[in-house]
């Protein structure tokens, strides 16, 4: 069966639910969410910002995904747009918390408990796709039809935590009474207005950690938009969220949020040539054709998950379902996008890609380490920043070749010709590359080699240079 033919069948397997009568009653007329349509040349942004991210990150950037982007079916995102990006989510939560009764914030405290076993299985998944994808950047295969798979596990997944999510939140919205609906809805006209600073505050006093309060914070600002909006707020989505694999997430934090995707995006196509650019622009076409289609079959999500808001008891099979199709639909905007980078990499020159590396520098890294401690994977997801300039499957590259490279006489390989006047003069006096010469080359290539054309700084970690020369020893096998 096609792909397109699936997503059909998935529009049509799942009978509408009628959205909580509360909520359509208090909606609000908001600001035209219709405006921030996504189209091709928003798609083009977004592959053009990832494409400096992805081929210049690494595995800890690709993994960071910031507070409610996961499970994000409650409508926070468009209630946020239609703000102007003027309301904040902790705020927000603080005044939800504030209306509701002790029994009603135990019942989002015990969430927390609740949803931990759906979480942890939903960032497993998306790391084994961000792993599949950092394995197509070091030469490794992997087709398109167990990519895609790998999609419907992540979608299904993202849909069981939305469900264990939203049929908690469903049980609290039933007990709300016609009082706390009315200062809900007050609530979420007030932050819309960019008046949420003038509510008279009484925070909740609740004793939970960090960690739980930032979790405590994101229910409940999921709770007043999906319980004051509608079904328009609830399927809206921005461009960033499908594909969210490619690190760019993390360049905004590492930025302290002041770079954003059209920039950024500008940045990249200018340094790009005409050829290069009309690779992205595939992605982008592709993905274009297919978001409604995303969009269409996520709705149907929120329809069953909306089911909650009226008492009922959400179907996990049925969220299973569609979870997977959403998740497929994702997976081919991501694999289109991932092809076209590669394609670009694959064709970048070595001014090029210096100019990817210092345009990356500009923002300073701020995410926590959060690769393996296995030297060979950790390896493996550091090698995937040097493929950036280093073929990882023997083909001409800006530098040269790394098979074999512990041995390897240092500045002689046929193959290539690019080596500098001082990495030439490096290799005739010290012969061959040994693992303390790497070492030392990759902590700081310009401290051992004065001159070196190589644009990297270095790692300054001994355990991420033992690990990257432990991968490239395990590739000679």
């Amino acid at each position: 069966m096609s792909f397109r033919s699936r997503v059909l069948l998935a529009l049509i397997a799942v009978p509408l639910l009628s959205f909580s009568a509360f909520a359509q009653d208090r909606a609000v007329a908001l600001r035209d969410i219709t405006n921030q349509q996504v189209d091709e040349r928003r798609l083009r942004e977004a592959v053009a910002s990832r494409t400096l991210t992805w081929l210049t990150g690494s595995s800890s950037n690709n993994d960071y995904i910031s507070v409610g982007r996961t499970a994000n079916f409650f409508g926070f995102v468009a209630l946020r747009v239609s703000s102007g990006q003027s309301l904040t989510r902790s705020a927000v939560a603080q005044d939800t918390l504030a209306v509701l009764t002790d029994d009603q914030r135990r019942g989002l405290v015990a969430l927390l408990e609740d949803q931990k076993p759906a979480h942890e299985r939903t960032l497993n998944a998306r790391h084994q796709m961000n792993r599949a994808l950092e394995g197509m950047l070091v030469g490794e295969v992997i087709s398109e039809e167990a990519f895609l798979e790998l999609g419907r596990v992540y979608g299904a997944a993202e849909a069981e935590l939305g469900r264990v999510i939203g049929q908690r939140l469903g049980d609290v919205a039933q007990t709300l009474t016609p009082d706390q609906q009315m200062a809900l809805h007050n609530v979420r006209t007030a932050h819309i207005s960019g008046q949420g600073d003038q509510i008279a505050r009484q925070p909740a006093r609740l004793r939970l950690s960090q960690e739980d309060k930032q979790e405590l914070v994101n229910f409940a600002a999921r709770l007043l938009s999906w319980t004051t909006g509608s079904q328009e707020f609830n399927d809206f989505e921005v461009v960033g969220k499908p594909s969210q694999h490619f690190g760019f997430v993390s360049l905004r934090i590492e930025s302290n949020h002041g770079v954003q995707r059209g920039s950024v995006a500008n940045e990249v196509l200018a340094l790009l040539r005409p050829d290069q650019q009309q690779m992205l622009d595939a992605a982008a076409i592709q993905n274009a054709e297919v978001f409604e289609d995303f969009l269409a079959v996520r709705a149907q999500l929120m329809r069953t998950l909306e089911g909650a808001l009226s008492g009922a008891t959400i179907d996990a099979s049925q969220v299973a379902q569609i979870g997977a199709s959403v998740g497929e639909i994702e997976a081919s905007m991501t694999w289109a996008q991932a092809l076209a980078m590669l394609n670009v990499r694959n064709s970048l020159s070595d001014a090029q890609s210096a100019d990817l590396l210092a345009m990356r520098a500009k923002y300073t890294g701020t995410i926590l380490d959060t690769l393996p401690d296995d030297p060979i994977e950790r390896g493996r997801q550091l090698f995937a920043q040097c493929v950036l300039c280093h073929s990882a499957t023997g083909e001409l590259a800006v530098g040269p070749d790394l098979t074999r490279i512990v041995g390897k006489r240092i500045a002689a390989d046929p193959s290539f010709e690019g080596y500098s006047p001082a990495l030439s003069a490096f290799g005739h006096a010290q012969g061959a590359w040994n693992e303390a010469l790497l070492d030392s080359f990759l902590k700081s290539p310009k401290a051992l080699v004065p001159g070196t054309s190589m644009g990297f700084d270095g790692f300054d970690a001994e355990q991420d240079r033992a690990a990257l020369i432990a991968y490239l020893r395990s590739r000679e096998d």
